[in-house]
Formats: C-alpha cells, structure tokens, sequence
C-alpha cells in the first residue's frame, strides 16, 4: 500500500484518504480485468466494478470542488408562490378576485444528500465545469448506472477497455479541474 496521498490537494483528510483507499482497490482491479485466469465476463465484471469506483472519485471530487466554491445555503432553490388568504369575488366558475402575498419556499440543499446527477447539474449551473465536461460526467454517470441490474434490458458482459480508458479520462480532467 503507497503512503504517497494521490489526492493530496483535497484538504479533506477523510475525504484524501478515502480517496487515496478507492484508488489503491482500483488498482489491484484494474489488474484482475487484465488477468488471463479470469473469463471475459469475469474480466467485464471486474471494469464494471472499476468505473463504479471511479464515478465515485469523479463525484467526490466535484461535490469537493462545489463546496470549495459555494455553500448549502447558495444552492437553496427559492421559489416564489402566491397564496390566497382571502376570495373577494367570485366573477365566474374560473375566475375570483383575491387577497393574497407572495411567499417565498425555499428547498434546503444539503450535500450529503446529493448525487452525481445533481453535482454534475449544479456544477454546470454555476459554471464549475464546461458543457462537454458535463455531457462526459453524465456519460460516465449512465455507466455506472448500469449496477442497478434489477432494470437492465439485457445480461450485462460487455464492459469494455475503451469504456474504462474513456471513464478514467474523464476522471483524470475532474482531478485536474479540482487540482486547479
């Protein structure tokens, strides 16, 4: 096991070592989805379990980049409503005059609760990550996806090398994004 932190910008130390742990478990896998004692559905068993740690660090990474860059209370969605306290006058079937205010409903956002879907979409929105970085995340989300078999069309063997060279590349730009 390699003392040298691979994530060693992340200022989270748990984070740093979790990070530092999933990448060392990516390694011995990477190895084993190479190995010729496996079968080739073992071996895309084995990529398969790789992108879904890897997706992992690209979320980590860019749910860390996020809060480096904003707060829970920044991303609170406000939405304005209109509430009727009292009708005045009822002019027909579909149409009153009434007394109301706005209120303002604010949804707390809490990063704990996020997922890649939305730490890619708020990423995006506040200009954290490109629109082709956002659409490879996504790509890279869809296939780490794929673990939720219970809705697959079809048996799953066909995880590929350019499906894990394409996953670590996008990887490698998030570690760069959050290095920067």
């Amino acid at each position: 096991m390699s003392q040298e932190a691979n994530f060693a910008f992340v200022t989270d130390t748990v984070l740093q070592r979790n990070l530092d742990i999933t990448f060392e478990h990516l390694i011995e896998l990477l190895s084993l989805s190479e190995s010729g004692r496996y079968t080739e559905t073992l071996k895309s068993s084995f990529r398969k379990t790789v992108i879904v740690y890897t997706a992992s660090i690209v979320e980590a990474l860019l749910l860390w980049t996020l809060k480096q860059k904003t707060s829970e209370e920044a991303l609170a969605k406000r939405q304005t409503i209109f509430k009727v306290s009292k009708v005045i006058y009822e002019i027909n079937a579909t149409e009153r005059i009434v007394l109301g205010k706005d209120e303002v409903k604010v949804e707390k956002c809490r990063f704990e609760k996020l997922n890649l879907d939305q730490v890619n979409d708020l990423c995006k929105e506040h200009g954290i990550i490109s629109d082709s970085m956002f659409k490879d995340v996504d790509r890279v989300r869809v296939l780490r996806n794929r673990l939720h078999i219970s809705t697959l069309p079809k048996v799953e063997e066909d995880y590929s090398k350019s499906d894990l060279e394409f996953v670590f590349s996008v990887a490698r730009t998030v570690k760069n994004l959050a290095k920067a």
